[in-house]
């Protein structure tokens, strides 16, 4: 859904969401794909600090049960989308690149393999497994990078396990029927 969709979408899907604090705030330990991206977003916009510290900057609350800023939200992400790389140093912009593309603590079961890899590299679709705010922020700051040396929008054995788990479920008779055609797509 989200393919080839501008950059400034993803803001505009981000400025709905108010989830972050209660997110993070949920976690003892946020699942690493989103701590990168908030980790990200701190090296872009000079902040220090944890996931929950990073998180308390950009929403303007520190709890979950304390009052919501909009208008500090608002701030924030303005701030945000006026960022780009050219203001960060060299070593800040790898940092950055690196926090969206390395390879992280994310096992995945590779089905041709039929082992679980115990790394996997920043990718979209295991963002949004985390978060759909982090994912929309993910998207805004990999488009910050050149697209050559953007992450990826998902991991080729992602493709592959469920392509193989579609023929799996379709020759059990288990494969869910597609839906009706939408309103866009009808023919009158």
């Amino acid at each position: 859904r989200w393919q080839g969709v501008p950059a400034e979408a993803h803001l505009a899907e981000l400025a709905k969401f108010d989830e972050f604090n209660y997110y993070i705030s949920e976690y003892f330990d946020p699942p690493i794909p989103a701590v990168n991206v908030l980790d990200a977003l701190a090296v872009l916009m000079g902040w220090t600090g944890d996931t929950k510290q990073i998180v308390t900057k950009l929403t303007g609350q520190r709890h979950t049960e304390d009052k919501k800023c909009p208008a500090h939200f608002e701030q924030s992400l303005a701030d945000l989308k006026a960022r780009d790389l050219s203001h960060l140093s060299e070593e800040d912009v790898q940092r950055l690149k690196d926090k969206l593309t390395e390879q992280v603590a994310w096992q995945k079961f590779d089905e041709e393999a039929e082992r679980y890899n115990e790394e996997t590299p920043m990718n979209s679709y295991d963002v949004l497994k985390c978060s759909q705010a982090c994912f929309h922020l993910f998207e805004w700051l990999a488009s910050l990078l050149p697209e050559k040396e953007r992450p990826p929008r998902q991991v080729e054995k992602d493709l592959k396990s469920f392509r193989w788990r579609e023929v799996q479920m379709k020759q059990k008779g288990i494969w869910p029927r597609d839906p009706p055609p939408g309103p866009l797509e009808r023919t009158f």
